[in-house]
């Protein structure tokens, strides 16, 4: 399904479905006759920023984390509330890394099929998506972390072969079977430092070991990762995604949009767009620090690249100058710029409150990064964000 229809059809479900809760006996034409949700929640709950974005035919969407996953009416059913309510779009935390789809290690490890992968995980957050109208993001295929013990253990003994033969076989089987499942697939994540390759990885020795056909060098593999997801599923957007790429002109930035034009362009790799985390402190979120990233969104589109923030949140740590409003205004602006360009059409946010944000437990005396607070109301932060797909 393409973008604009997609849109048209999330635009459908939140404005056009009132009906299917009306009971056939009940008379539509009659203005006294005012139908309930059938599960009595109060209608207005439907209204949230999901609506302002399919109006401009753009998705806002956050990450379900494993409490969640695990127990959907966690928290009293506030956090399920506040993903179905405001956001148009899903990520999942954890629960399709490798070490949640592939724990047990493969009978034969060269030659993955989908028997061995986990998809209980993918099915739960795709029927959950589906019934809210979500737009799907899987994340990840190729990491270096957060992957199977068997595999921690054993892959530093393989040749470049059988990293080439068991990431294929992974990545076929996964993205075959999530064929119309997922809309967009993280291929590969964070496989850069500053201004080079991140090394000391499960997979470094593709880069000085050649395969059977003689292929060899982390873009030769890189390539191939978005080749093989690309051959699973014709359809869904194959990104690149990483953190501290966001603003123009940096070191690892500079390095990202080389690398990713590369691919394209001399490896012919199917990659459509980069995400950009966007993982930010208050006090580092200025306008002219905004306005590169508006830079980088419009470099990319230059080379046919979407690029899409994937993982937003703003932290307010112990001895910073920022506030709330200011919060409020970074949110804003950051929404406000990335939206303005067309290539860009999906905001992530990292965290549906400050109840279940991974920042107090990443970064000590920080917190408070999300759009809801830590009892689930609204934050300013969430009128920023309100107020940019508003003015769009």
């Amino acid at each position: 399904m393409s973008f604009k229809k997609t849109v048209f059809f999330f635009s459908f479900l939140i404005f056009g479905c009132s009906g299917d809760s009306v009971n056939d006996s009940v008379d539509e034409n009659d203005p006294n006759n005012v139908s309930e949700p059938i599960d009595g929640s109060d209608p207005n709950l439907e209204v949230g920023l999901k609506t302002y974005a399919a109006e401009k035919g753009k998705y806002i969407g956050n990450l379900m984390r494993n409490g969640m996953f695990d127990n959907p009416q966690v928290n009293n059913g506030s956090t399920d509330n506040i993903l179905k309510t405001e956001y148009n779009a899903l990520v999942l935390g954890n629960k399709m890394k490798m070490s949640n789809l592939l724990p047990s290690r493969p009978i034969d490890p060269f030659a993955v099929n989908i028997n061995d992968i986990n998809t209980y995980n993918i099915d739960l957050f795709v029927n959950y998506a589906n019934s809210h109208a979500m737009r799907k993001r899987g994340h990840v295929m190729i990491w270096y972390k957060q992957i199977p013990n068997w595999l921690e253990n054993e892959a530093p003994s393989w040749s470049a072969q059988q990293v080439y033969d068991f990431s294929k076989s992974y990545i076929l089987a996964l993205s075959a079977y999530c064929n119309d499942k997922i809309d967009e697939w993280d291929v590969i994540n964070e496989a850069i430092v500053n201004n080079g390759y991140r090394t000391n990885t499960w997979y470094d020795v593709v880069n000085t070991q050649a395969t059977n056909d003689g292929s060899i060098g982390f873009d030769a593999y890189f390539s191939n990762l978005f080749k093989w997801a690309r051959q699973g599923d014709p359809d869904a957007a194959l990104f690149y995604n990483d953190f501290n790429i966001e603003p123009f002109g940096t070191s690892k930035n500079n390095f990202m949009r080389s690398l990713v034009k590369r691919l394209k362009q001399d490896h012919n790799a199917p990659i459509d767009g980069v995400g950009l985390q966007s993982h930010f402190t208050i006090d580092q979120v200025s306008s002219f620090f905004v306005s590169k990233i508006g830079q980088t969104i419009d470099d990319l589109a230059e080379s046919g690249f979407t690029a899409n923030i994937t993982e937003l949140d703003i932290r307010i740590c112990e001895g910073d100058s920022g506030t709330l409003e200011d919060q409020k205004e970074a949110y804003k602006n950051i929404v406000a710029t990335a939206f303005s360009r067309d290539n860009c059409n999906t905001i992530l946010l990292w965290g549906s409150s400050d109840n279940d944000s991974w920042i107090p437990g990443h970064y000590d005396g920080c917190g408070q990064a999300t759009p809801h607070d830590e009892n689930f109301e609204k934050k300013p932060a969430y009128y920023g964000i309100e107020e940019a797909l508003m003015e769009l």
